[in-house]
């Protein structure tokens, strides 16, 4: 991928993560799968690993999305320094 492609994407990603909807979104998956690790079973091992597992990959997908912006902003410097 060419550093202005990089560059793009990470605009793209940093309006996704800026996005009223997808913070609220985002928000309310989070408080969700908070409240059901706290009233989770803890006898329900099963349960709680697939809470714990899809809070993994809740993380995981920011992280993502936020590394994209990060690649975006270092192909910016590259692209400074082309020039």
């Amino acid at each position: 991928m060419t550093p202005e492609q990089r560059k793009f994407r990470a605009v793209d990603a940093k309006q996704l993560l800026e996005s009223p909807i997808f913070v609220e979104a985002w928000e309310a998956v989070e408080k969700h799968l908070s409240m059901a690790a706290l009233t989770c079973d803890p006898d329900d091992q099963k349960k709680a690993q697939r809470i714990i597992i899809s809070q993994q990959l809740l993380a995981a997908v920011k992280r993502e999305i936020t590394r994209i912006v990060q690649d975006g902003l270092m192909a910016e410097i590259q692209l400074s320094e082309i020039e």
